[in-house]
């Protein structure tokens, strides 16, 4: 896998997250990777919406399961944008896909979108905070590349990550630090960190050798001295 630059919710900085805009921007800033959040609607669509309910994000109000498809695309999601669906996202992007599962209920519905769509399979890289979810996710999606996700980095969740099945984690800052990433990658382990939105931050991560994180805002390496080339991240 090369170097992940992880546009979060696309490049939600700048535009509403978890929106077609938005992952379009995300990518044309330098995005190689989009991370979006899966929740299933009232008549089992993939709908890609962060929150439980659509109040926070929309000009609508209840829960996401409460509502039907047509009823969660008629809401405006920021700017005239609508709630897209998981194979909107498929058909509108070329990027790899970070898509964090939000209710294990969406992963039958998940399976069944990349056997129709294997193609697709290779850039989908489903994650969770949830133990059990990504356990079933590394037996039902064994070409994928399976992600445990946690707020903090530990040798004890590493450890966990690969009982399970996992082939990445997605740290948080606390706990990440050289050791830890060393810890991982000698362990097969793609190491990805959260959130690098300062420059400081961006720093850090370079000098940690992480194998990518997840970002607001998309250009920051760029901005900021580095790119990426023959997959690695570099000075530029």
């Amino acid at each position: 896998m090369d170097f992940i630059n992880c546009g979060h919710r696309g490049a939600m900085s700048v535009s509403p997250e978890n929106t077609m805009e938005s992952f379009r921007l995300a990518v044309e800033q330098g995005a190689n990777e989009l991370e979006l959040d899966l929740r299933l609607s009232k008549d089992g669509a993939l709908v890609v919406i962060h929150d439980a309910t659509v109040d926070r994000t929309t000009d609508g109000s209840g829960a996401v399961s409460d509502m039907t498809f047509d009823e969660l695309r008629a809401l405006d999601a920021g700017g005239g944008q609508q709630i897209p669906s998981f194979d909107e996202v498929l058909a509108g992007t070329d990027a790899r896909l970070q898509v964090e599962i939000k209710d294990p209920d969406v992963v039958d519905n998940l399976v069944d979108v990349l056997q129709r769509r294997p193609d697709d399979a290779d850039r989908v890289s489903p994650t969770c905070f949830d133990p059990k979810t990504i356990s079933v996710l590394a037996a039902r999606l064994p070409g994928c590349v399976v992600g445990l996700i946690n707020q903090t980095g530990s040798t004890e969740t590493v450890a966990e990550a690969q009982e399970l099945g996992a082939r990445r984690v997605l740290f948080g800052w606390p706990g990440t630090d050289q050791a830890l990433v060393t810890h991982a990658q000698e362990r097969g382990l793609y190491y990805n960190v959260w959130l690098v939105n300062t420059p400081e931050q961006l720093y850090d991560a370079a000098a940690l050798g992480v194998n990518g994180f997840t970002t607001d805002y998309p250009p920051l390496l760029f901005e900021h001295g580095y790119t990426i080339s023959d997959g690695r991240l570099v000075t530029a």
